[in-house]
């Protein structure tokens, strides 16, 4: 079968462009890399133009405009791969093939096999150098589409190579580009499957990373929130800073972190936590002094700023240290001091790779983050051993204490110390002896106090609880209060020890409202909903009073991330989570699942289910007018010009009653999920109960 020339550079056109309309549209504000190759499919799309116009406009124009626009498109998609995977393109070596093109076909225009002889090996490098720079990136490229943009390549490199071996035996001939001879054609072919598949693997290879940095932005929220969570559960303070270092490991395979302690007086590296270093490397390391010069976690302390260093074989820094990282395997490190609140230098967090590199993007975030939550923990520790040191101390040395004091006989003081008298606000122990302890406790705290009291007088022998205590002039700090009973002077008294916790209590407050709030909306997250759904559904089996859940996913969100970006959306998230709180009773619950996804609990709403019903709905209809008026959303000004974002979305609802059956609050939120896809398939802005009630 012979093949239409002339139709096959239709073909050609029409895909070109259409495939450059459709990349440069995807690409809009997005992708930098996608705008480059809608401009070589441009480019080609105009090369076969101008070869199609051979004979009836000038042969210069025809011939070496042409080839230089298909040489060039070849070029700008390998700028396009490189701009893609965030490098510099080596430009002399892309456009180098576009300069041979040019002169050599202004020389050859009356010489078609000349030409012919030229092109083919220049196309064919410019193909060699665009698979080389995708190879270079391989494992970080995620999905399919690098398969796809590969197997494009190569089947032009081959068909190119297939024409040059035929040249070179003489089989091949052609009097004009247009002839229709087999081999031509098929070259014409093979250029039309390449440029589609150049076109979709381009278009899969964007979509692709876009999925995984969404991928990876959960991940990265789920091992911050689990930090938080070992933070609010005080745990041992190696446990969290290991599970910090093997966290940031498994976000980032190949990497290998530490965190190193300086030692008491602060002038070395002391403890450190490195479970997938070398031993040997982690001894030599410990104790090293720090000063500029010393290695990159060494210099990070001394000049508390974050030391990268890319190639540690060739970095000054390094230098008394290459044969030992060498030894280890190691050839980059990144050091990032670890400071406390007021400044002081803690220790260092850094990270390793076997390969020399620089900080992808994103990466400084993370290991500021990562160090901040070292911070944390390492501030926590320091306040939480310094407290137990001082307990000791206190109980022994009364007379000298630090620590409020004060003797209790039948619920008035009988004895207090300076301390106390200072902590409270007072100047003198005379304006507190003889007043009852219970006047000084918050209001709230007193039956928590009474209760106490009682165990006391039972099995306990002392007892240590927090309470607020009144100061006169500070107002209710927190205490943490020892309580012992003990004889003296044949009287049964009480001996209360006092500590000011009251900051300690505030971080520790902090830190578990950061492990159950959602920092975007300021509205609980999962963690918080899978726990307020699991209590609720609790009460309602023992009421026999119906509940609702309502799952929520907004419609025509993406959009407005993709043309306006993450934070404009983060203000249209922020702007439904209001009005979602605006539209619910005090006892009920909104929180955010994940996304663009919200849950809404609605608790007490009768024990008739047909009228719970009607209530739920009610307050979803409530809920779909609030979310779909128009939002005007302020961009922060860039360039001293404010933009306003108008725009208008809707939302999608499923709901289901409980208590169910042997439901718990997984089925549950499957239900109102499921309900939530039909809402979807519906037509969207609307609500769908879950069949099984």
């Amino acid at each position: 079968m012979t093949l239409d020339t002339p139709t096959l550079f239709v073909l050609l056109i029409v895909a070109s462009f259409a495939m450059a309309a459709t990349i440069a549209a995807a690409s809009y504000r997005r992708e930098q890399g996608l705008f480059w190759w809608a401009g070589a499919l441009a480019l080609q799309g105009l090369a076969f133009v101008l070869f199609g116009l051979r004979g009836q406009i000038n042969d210069a124009l025809s011939i070496v405009g042409a080839n230089l626009a298909l040489s060039a498109a070849f070029a700008l998609f390998g700028e396009g791969i490189y701009r893609f995977q965030g490098r510099t393109a080596p430009r002399w070596l892309l456009w180098s093939p576009v300069v041979v093109i040019a002169t050599a076909f202004s020389l050859l225009l009356d010489d078609i096999g000349a030409r012919l002889v030229i092109s083919g090996p220049v196309i064919a490098l410019q193909c060699l150098l665009m698979f080389r720079a995708l190879l270079q990136r391989w494992r970080e490229t995620p999905g399919r589409g690098k398969y796809i943009l590969g197997a494009g390549i190569l089947a032009v490199l081959g068909v190119l190579l297939l024409r040059m071996l035929q040249l070179a035996m003489g089989t091949f001939h052609i009097e004009a580009f247009t002839d229709s001879a087999p081999m031509q054609a098929y070259t014409f072919v093979v250029s039309l499957v390449a440029l589609i598949w150049f076109s979709f693997g381009l278009m899969m290879m964007s979509q692709d990373r876009t999925e995984k940095a969404l991928q990876d932005e959960q991940r990265r929220e789920a091992f911050h929130n689990d930090i938080l969570e070992l933070l609010a559960n005080a745990q041992p303070l190696r446990t969290i800073l290991a599970a910090i270092v093997t966290g940031i490991e498994a976000l980032h395979p190949g990497s290998l972190c530490s965190v190193l302690l300086l030692d008491r007086k602060g002038d070395r590296l002391g403890e450190g936590i490195a479970p997938s270093l070398p031993e040997y490397y982690n001894a030599a390391i410990e104790g090293l002094a720090i000063g500029l010069g010393s290695g990159s976690c060494g210099t990070a302390a001394f000049t508390r700023q974050r030391v990268v260093v890319e190639d540690i074989s060739t970095h000054p820094y390094w230098t008394p240290f290459k044969a030992l990282a060498a030894r280890a395997g190691l050839a980059a490190c990144w050091s990032q001091p670890i400071l406390s609140a007021s400044q002081e230098v803690l220790g260092t967090f850094a990270i390793y790779y076997r390969k020399p590199q620089a900080p992808a993007v994103g990466w400084m975030a993370l290991i500021e983050e990562s160090a901040r939550l070292a911070s944390l923990a390492i501030e926590r520790s320091r306040a939480a051993a310094a407290l137990s040191r001082s307990e000791a101390h206190y109980r022994l040395v009364v007379e000298a204490a630090s620590e409020g004091i004060c003797v209790v006989r039948e619920g008035a003081i009988h004895f207090v110390n300076l301390r106390l008298v200072e902590l409270l606000g007072y100047d003198d122990e005379a304006e507190l002896v003889g007043r009852r302890f219970e006047e000084l406790i918050q209001l709230e705290d007193q039956l928590l106090a009474k209760h106490h009291d009682q165990e006391l007088l039972g099995a306990f022998d002392n007892l240590r609880y927090p309470l607020r205590l009144v100061t006169r002039s500070q107002g209710a700090r927190w205490f943490e209060m020892s309580t012992t009973r003990f004889e003296r002077e044949g009287q049964a008294d009480t001996l209360n020890v006092l500590t000011d916790i009251t900051d300690r209590k505030l971080k520790e407050d902090r830190v578990r409202q950061l492990a159950y709030l959602d920092t975007l909306t300021q509205l609980p997250n999962r963690r918080r909903v899978l726990e307020h759904l699991r209590r609720v559904l609790a009460e309602s089996q023992a009421s026999g009073r119906y509940g609702a859940l309502m799952f929520l996913d907004l419609d025509n969100f993406k959009p407005l991330n993709d043309t306006h970006g993450h934070n404009v959306g983060d203000l249209l998230l922020r702007e439904v989570a209001h009005r979602l709180e605006g539209c619910v009773r005090q006892v009920d619950f909104v929180g955010r699942f994940g996304g663009d996804e919200f849950v809404v609990v609605l608790g007490e709403l009768g024990i008739d289910q047909s009228g719970a019903y009607v209530q739920a709905l009610a307050t979803a209809e409530r809920l779909l007018v609030a979310v779909s008026a128009p939002y005007e959303l302020a961009v922060p000004p860039q360039d001293d010009e404010a933009l306003l974002v108008h725009h208008r979305c809707s939302v999608s609802i499923g709901l289901t009653l409980f208590p169910s059956a042997g439901m718990a609050e997984e089925g549950l939120l499957q239900q109102a999920d499921s309900a939530m896809y039909q809402a979807k398939q519906a037509g969207r802005n609307t609500v769908r109960l879950a069949e099984a009630v």
